[in-house]
């Protein structure tokens, strides 16, 4: 019997499923990382901001849905990290955005709440890059809103979304020249792929899709390694700085527009007054400088020397 709909209980019991995936796969996630800058572990970022989520849910006790939705959103822009870690916490936050007033989750607001969380995360980013986990959100949007019109349920809508995220993510190298080069798929689409692939499986109870993953994730003749970032001479910024922003006054747009003056792979998420801040630049204190001049307080504040990463990898 198909399953029409999923309760508070069913879908934190699927979210954890998909937190403990990407924890268990973030270092074949990492083999994967070449796409776009030097920027830490693909992998790791992931894991740090699902798990920061998972701790939040974890601790729940007896949710209603937008207890739970609060959890994962708070928890995982909390524990962002990374341009992938930000941007997943973006789609989480869409997502959860769009089912916290359901009392259960039917296939039209499953479908809802994909397109919103692809919307928010598409929002997040500058210039976003086709091939990446963006495309593959995107891919996995259009499949529910697919799965709606042909009246599936749940568990055969979520199905057929797992389906269609492994084929965008299989696509990848093909939207994404690096990725070609290196005979790799991107490694945050993947990433996205596996925590659909544990979050669907706890709810039907079938075994995940993937065997090997990297047989999957890699092509017939993948290379023995993948330098990540033997383009360091090229990168103009040298600090990955990111932090947590509290404040009820900051000016949003302002802030987005002195950021990209500093640095680049700049993103401000979230809304007053919790927002996360990430760019690449080369004063991080000036960057730090800007906010606690603006009446805001910071906090978990996370400075990477990319260069060291670079050296200490190769």
């Amino acid at each position: 019997m198909a399953t029409k709909t999923i309760n508070v209980d069913i879908l934190a019991k699927m979210f954890l499923a998909g937190a403990q995936n990407i924890e268990a796969k973030k270092d074949y996630i990492n083999e994967l990382n070449v796409f776009p800058v030097p920027d830490g572990d693909t992998g790791t970022n992931m894991s740090m901001t699902i798990m920061s989520a998972a701790k939040e849910v974890t601790a729940l006790n007896k949710p209603a849905m937008k207890d739970l939705a609060k959890a994962i959103s708070s928890g995982s822009l909390r524990g962002a990290r990374g341009n992938s870690g930000v941007i997943l916490s973006q789609l989480l936050r869409g997502f959860t955005k769009a089912i916290k007033e359901e009392k259960e989750i039917d296939v039209l607001a499953l479908a809802a709440a994909c397109q919103r969380a692809r919307d928010t995360a598409y929002k997040a980013v500058m210039k976003p890059a086709e091939g990446t986990i963006l495309t593959v959100l995107k891919d996995s949007a259009a499949a529910a809103k697919h799965a709606r019109k042909k009246k599936f349920g749940c568990d055969e809508a979520l199905e057929y979304v797992v389906e269609e995220a492994f084929a965008s993510v299989q696509r990848t190298p093909e939207l994404l020249p690096v990725l070609k080069e290196n005979n790799v798929v991107d490694a945050g689409g993947f990433g996205l792929a596996i925590f659909f692939d544990a979050f669907v499986s706890a709810l039907t109870g079938k075994s995940g899709k993937l065997g090997d993953e990297l047989a999957f994730a890699r092509g017939l003749e993948p290379k023995v390694e993948i330098e990540q970032i033997n383009d360091w001479e090229g990168s103009a910024f040298r600090y990955c700085t990111e932090f947590l922003v509290h404040s009820d006054t900051v000016d949003v747009d302002e802030a987005k527009d002195f950021l990209p003056t500093m640095g680049d792979c700049d993103l401000m998420v979230g809304m007053h007054p919790n927002f996360k801040v990430h760019v690449h630049t080369n004063r991080p204190d000036q960057v730090l400088g800007w906010f606690l001049t603006h009446d805001a307080q910071i906090s978990e504040v996370h400075i990477h020397n990319m260069q060291l990463q670079s050296a200490a990898r190769n």
